[in-house]
């Protein structure tokens, strides 16, 4: 079971599992398994040769990348590599070469040469010509290509089951063939190119695909109820181009269900403002709904099971650890089961404040009962106290348990919270447990033996 990554926390459980988090520019990550029909599954079964440029431009065989010398080589291959299977012209390969004209009279032996040369690096790779060919043909030149073999292709087959699955409202499906499709991305299409100052429409196209699936994915997500997953990576494409609303949309929704409406609401206002600015327009009219949405904390925004931010005790204008487990305790309430939250950290970091605030804050509300469990050196003394505490929730009135210094406690802390979680069945119980940072082996939202945990880092 994997933990769910968040700004200062992590969680696990049943509803918080979830694919690994998204391959960054120039990571590499291995990708989940997308559809295993079509074209995609022959190089998904077997090794073979792969044409990558979905990042720095590469050719690997089974026996190890193949050297491509000097920039005339590595821009001819790109380019052809953006029109696999189409003949390309070699006035335009020669513009390629000399993109701002003053082309020597030499040119075209020049071209000649460069395609020899890729010819041999083909030859040196031993790599098949029905798997890759580079052939002669009026007016100019075609890289057969069979599909699975370059990494665009793959990517495209992936995103495009992704986005079927989604319209087929299979959402996890989706998020598995996008993050699939995410996971080839090595760093900007064609990175050496772009480095040295090339800047052709036909990679800026690639590069926009990119983000068009990342923003797929992240609505994927969404609907999967992952919202602080899909946050950062958000965050990054908003950075990266402040004026794309689909993304900044996303944003919003995402911050808005974990509780960050200040937030949400600041990142429609950046947007307002590049879109302002730079082209003299207002947002779209679905992202200013959205806007007017979040202030009236329509209800409509939350999917099912996501905590509501006007029900218990929960303010946005608070701090973040605050908010959440005024989120988790009303995710409790709604969902009728326990979950448990760590606060884990150093002497003095900050937990004895956020338990001084949330019993303060629940005490006058008067909704909830907060009960104060005693820890010991065995174990005992916690466990008989939180089964006391079980028998005292009611499904109509949530029930906030709270055991500070579990690492006095010992080794006996996972499996003794583990076992009254687990017989708390649909009790509507928020266990707030405190804990030195180390070691982690303590902490029940790292452990196996506890279902339904949050650690929070503090």
């Amino acid at each position: 079971m994997l933990n769910q990554t968040m700004p200062r926390t992590s969680t696990r459980g049943p509803a918080m599992q979830r694919p690994r988090p998204v391959a960054q520019p120039g990571s590499r990550s291995a990708g989940l398994t997308g559809s295993r029909s079509g074209p995609l599954r022959e190089a998904r079964t077997k090794p073979g040769v792969s044409f990558r440029i979905l990042g720095p431009l590469e050719i690997v065989t089974p026996t190890g990348p193949l050297p491509l010398r000097g920039m005339n080589q590595r821009a001819i291959l790109a380019f052809l590599l953006l029109h696999t299977n189409q003949v390309v012209a070699t006035s335009d390969l020669m513009q390629i070469l000399w993109p701002n004209g003053g082309a020597p009279a030499t040119a075209r032996k020049v071209l000649q040469n460069t395609i020899s040369a890729l010819r041999g690096v083909l030859a040196r790779g031993a790599i098949p010509a029905d798997v890759v060919s580079l052939v002669s043909q009026a007016p100019g030149y075609m890289l057969r290509m069979a599909p699975e073999t370059l990494d665009l292709t793959r990517f495209r087959i992936l995103a495009d089951q992704g986005r079927n699955a989604m319209a087929a409202g299979q959402s996890e499906s989706a998020a598995r063939s996008l993050r699939a499709a995410l996971d080839l991305w090595r760093g900007r299409a064609g990175q050496e190119l772009a480095e040295s100052g090339i800047d052709w429409p036909q990679l800026a196209v690639v590069d926009s695909a990119r983000t068009a699936a990342l923003e797929d994915y992240c609505d994927a997500e969404l609907r999967n109820g992952r919202h602080h997953e899909v946050i950062g990576c958000l965050e990054a494409a908003t950075a990266a181009e402040p004026s794309r609303e689909r993304s900044c949309r996303l944003l919003m929704l995402a911050l808005y269900r974990t509780g960050h409406q200040a937030e949400a609401l600041r990142a429609y206002e950046r947007l307002q403002q590049h879109l302002s600015q730079d082209f003299g327009v207002q947002p779209s009219r679905e992202v200013r709904n959205l806007h007017q949405a979040i202030i009236n904390q329509d209800p409509a925004l939350l999917p099912p099971g996501c905590p509501d931010s006007r029900d218990i005790g929960f303010s946005s204008q608070s701090d973040p650890e605050l908010d959440l487990l005024f989120a988790l305790l009303a995710l409790v309430q709604r969902q009728q089961r326990p979950h448990v939250v760590t606060l884990a950290g150093d002497t003095g970091g900050g937990q004895g404040w956020l338990l001084s605030e949330l019993t303060s804050r629940l005490r006058q509300d008067g909704q909830v009962t907060v009960w104060h469990v005693r820890t010991g050196p065995d174990g005992a003394a916690l466990g008989d106290d939180l089964r006391a505490a079980l028998r005292r929730a009611t499904p109509h009135r949530p029930l906030v348990a709270v055991a500070e210094n579990l690492h006095h406690v010992g080794s006996a802390v996972p499996a003794c919270v583990g076992e009254v979680i687990r017989a708390a069945g649909r009790t509507p119980l928020l266990m707030v447990l405190t804990a030195r940072a180390e070691p982690e082996s303590l902490w029940p939202g790292w452990n196996a033996a506890v279902p339904w945990s949050t650690t929070v880092m503090v």
